[in-house]
Parts: structure tokens; sequence; C-alpha cells
């Protein structure tokens, strides 16, 4: 059990003073992944994102999300959920807070799209509100009056928020680079978050996750140029590994495809859906003739085809880790075909990952990772160098880094205090900051916060997670006998 279930219950905290803004971080703090953060004022409590995050250890496990408790114990005051954008770190945990609470969601079009997929997972999509936002209309929540201003991200459609609260202006990045080519032509919109600054900014919230990368992410258009040409210049079968979310880099492979005169197989759920999502709202116009069936591709001349499959960080039974036992029931990788994983390795995942790009070679094909060509994959999130840009356009009064770990979030609150920020604080969840017009930012208590483990859209109580840790750790002896009696 986490350290946070054991914090004084969500009753005991007072409402918000009328000038006050209270934050409580209920995920994404201290930790990469599981996104969620409420605000609360005297008028009511807005929630930024519902993410999930992943087990680092196999019992059994689908996902976790954040616990409840704290708002759920103030349900009358709680006026809807505001989506920054589509990664399953950001919405995942929706159904799980939906199920107990009936309030809006608003979100960019395609995150929307996505939630439906996973409402309707739940048997939820008829019975949730979902209301699109748009880039430079502002929506009122209650007493909140939420922006939302393009970001680049990896996903398309991503947003960072402008809120106007009880203590002033608050900006929340959510996830962002600053790349001023984006293949869907939509960079940051550094114009206006400098104009919210140059008008003042009480509160900046804002990205952590690689603060230790020095300089910026690189543009995803050099990555387009890197993946067109292996395309072109492979000479049999390509095969990429991407993540599926990444909507900027099926464009373009898109591209690559069409210029190679190859057809398109998606291989993997995951692909399938976010391919669907984001041409439904219209966000990846490929040709109506690009995409083949498998049943199709594993008869089609080598040379014509592009496979984009799932599995780069060697996930159980997916795509390419078929791909590397040569046990994938539609399509068999050959000697001289080419494969591209255009991704990183997460931290922890280097084991399974080498294992499977072993399997691959010892199939005979060519291959192609982020570690022998560093122009296949750019991240998603900004720089330092990005990170210090967006902190002296915005000129907060006020700094809380958020998504990262706890040394994210030291190593950016230094960074804030260099580009002369006045107040900066770090907070981890479960952690209750107040900040007010002119109150300081400053942490004023705890809430209970934590994790809940779920398998096949079920929660797991920590009961189950001990007895199978148990299990792990000590084994099962069975025992067969033939008694004659």
């Amino acid at each position: 059990m986490h350290p946070e279930q054991s914090a004084p219950a969500p009753s005991q905290l007072p409402p918000p003073a009328p000038s006050t803004l209270r934050l409580v971080p209920l995920g994404g703090l201290g930790e990469v992944g599981m996104n969620c953060l409420a605000l609360e004022q005297a008028d009511g409590i807005l929630l930024i994102d519902c993410g999930v995050t992943f087990p680092s250890s196999d019992l059994g496990v689908d996902v976790y999300h954040p616990r409840f408790d704290h708002v759920l114990a103030l349900r009358e005051r709680v006026r809807g959920v505001v989506l920054t954008h589509g990664h399953e770190d950001h919405i995942g945990g929706l159904p799980f807070l939906l199920r107990h609470l009936d309030v809006p969601v608003w979100g960019p079009p395609h995150a929307l799209e996505l939630v439906r997929y996973r409402l309707a997972e739940h048997a939820l999509e008829d019975k949730v509100r979902l209301l699109p936002t748009q880039v430079g209309r502002e929506v009122a929540i209650g007493g909140f009056v939420v922006e939302p201003l393009r970001v680049t991200h990896s996903i398309v459609d991503a947003t960072a928020l402008a809120i106007h609260t009880a203590a002033g202006l608050v900006v929340h990045t959510g996830d962002f680079k600053l790349d001023p080519t984006p293949l869907d032509n939509e960079p940051t919109d550094e114009a206006r978050f400098r104009a919210l600054g140059d008008a003042g900014v009480r509160l900046l919230l804002s990205d952590s996750t690689n603060v230790d990368s020095p300089g910026e992410a690189g543009s995803e258009r050099d990555v387009a140029h890197a993946l067109a040409e292996l395309v072109e210049t492979a000479p049999a079968r390509v095969v990429v590994g991407v993540f599926a979310s990444n909507v900027q880099r099926l464009l373009a492979l898109g591209q690559a495809a069409v210029r190679a005169r190859r057809k398109i197989c998606l291989l993997g759920r995951s692909v399938q859906t976010h391919v669907r999502a984001a041409q439904a709202v219209g966000r990846l116009p490929w040709p109506s003739d690009l995409l083949v069936p498998p049943e199709v591709a594993s008869s089609m001349p080598r040379e014509r085809l592009l496979v984009v499959a799932s599995g780069t960080q060697a996930e159980r039974a997916s795509t390419l880790t078929r791909f590397a036992s040569g046990t994938h029931p539609l399509l068999r990788l050959e000697e001289g075909d080419r494969v591209v994983l255009s991704s990183r390795v997460i931290p922890g995942n280097d084991r399974p990952v080498v294992d499977m790009m072993a399997g691959l070679l010892r199939l005979g094909v060519e291959l192609v990772t982020w570690s022998t060509d560093r122009r296949v994959h750019a991240s998603g999130h900004a720089h330092r160098t990005e990170q210090e840009r967006m902190i002296d356009l915005t000129q907060p009064r006020s700094f809380l880094p958020v998504h990262g770990a706890l040394h994210h979030l030291t190593r950016h609150a230094a960074l804030a205090r260099e580009r002369g920020v006045a107040e900066v604080l770090v907070a981890e969840n479960g952690h209750v900051v107040e900040i007010g017009k002119t109150q300081p930012l400053g942490r004023s208590g705890r809430a209970v916060t934590g994790r809940v483990a779920t398998a096949g859209g079920e929660e797991l109580g920590e009961e189950i997670l001990r007895e199978r840790a148990n299990l792990g750790r000590s084994g099962v002896a069975f025992v067969s006998l033939v008694v004659d009696v």
C-alpha cells in the first residue's frame, strides 16, 4: 500500500478561501504517467486529465489508475474533466472515474474520439457527456474559464490550457515540445503563450519529462525524411515499429509509402485503433487505397509492402515480438526484409527489447534502431532549452513542475529558479498545494492518493496483489496422489 493512503480523509480539508486556488495531484507528480490533477476553488473542482500507468512487474495487472477518494468525497463540487490530449497516461483512467462520477468531459476532438473507444469497452459510451474544445475558444466550467492553446506533441490535436481561476491565470502546458515544423503544420502557439505572459501568469505548470535532456527534442519532419529514405531504398519488405499513438509518425509513414509506391498493412490492435480514431476526426489524410488487410499483404510482392507494427517495447504477444519468434499467424519475416524500430527503449524494458532484437536478427533481417540511426526517432516532450523558453515566454510569478519522477521535478524547479521565477515549489502526489492572488505558493496538507490495479477492466484489491506476489516469490506445489481404497 502506498504511504499516501494513510493520509487524513478529504473531509478534514476545509474549503479554499474565496481568492485561493487549491491543487491536489492525484497522479503524475513524483512518477511518470497516471496524470491527474484536481483544481479546487470555493465554487467547485475541475480535473485536468485522468490517466493510467503501466505495471513494472507482472502480477496480471493491465494498468493502474489513480485513487479517486479525494474527489469522490467531494463529488457534488466536481464540475467536470478537461483533457489536454489523447495519450493513455492522460485519458485511460476516465472509465474508472466515470463509473462513480457523473460529470462532463471536455477535450480536443481527437482525444474525445479515443475516449469513446475506452468508454465503449466499459459500456459507458452512452452515459458520458463528451464536449469538444476548440483552440483559442474559452469555455466556462463552473467558476473556471479554460482556453485551450495549441502545442506540438507526438500525438495530434494536443493542447495546453490557460485557466482563469480565483487566484489568477494558471497555464498548464500539458505534454509539449517546440517543434517549428511538425508534420500536421500546427506548431506550438508561442505568440499566444507570450501574450499570456505579458498579461500576467500567476502560476505555470510545465511538463518535466525531458528536463535531463539538453538542447531541443528535434523535429518530426526530420524523422519523416529519414523514414522516407529507409522505406524508399529498401530492397524488400519494410516493417516499421512505432508507438501506436504517435499520429505524427503515422502521417510520415503514409507519405513515405505513397512516395515509394508501397501499400501499408497495419498489424496490432492499438495501431489500428489509433489510425481509425485519427481518420475519424480528419487527422490522418491517407489515400483511400493505401491500406491492405493482412491476408492480402501476405501474398503481395515484398518490395511493394510497408508494415506498420506495434510492440516496440517487446510487449508480450505484440506484433514485433511474434515476428521475432516466428510465431505471427499472418506474416513471417524473411532474410533481406528491413525492420525499423522508430522509438526509444523505455527504461526498464531493455532486456526484453534486446531479446526481441536478437530474434529479429536471427531471421536475417536488416535492423535499424535509434541506437544505430538517431534520425529515426524524436521525442514528443520538450528538452531543457525548450523548457527554458516556455518559462521565458510565460514569465510566471510562480512555478510548479508536473509530469515526472521526483528527480525530474527537482531539476525543473532548479531551472525555473535560474530563469528568475520568484516562487517555485516541488510537490508530489497527495500534497495539497495552495496559491492566492497575494498568497504565496505553498503546501498546506495532504490528501488521500494512491493507485488502483486493474485487469480486464475490473479493479483488483490489495489482498489479491499480495497473494500473487507471494505466489511469485514462493511458488506453488501441486501434489497428485493415487489412493487405493
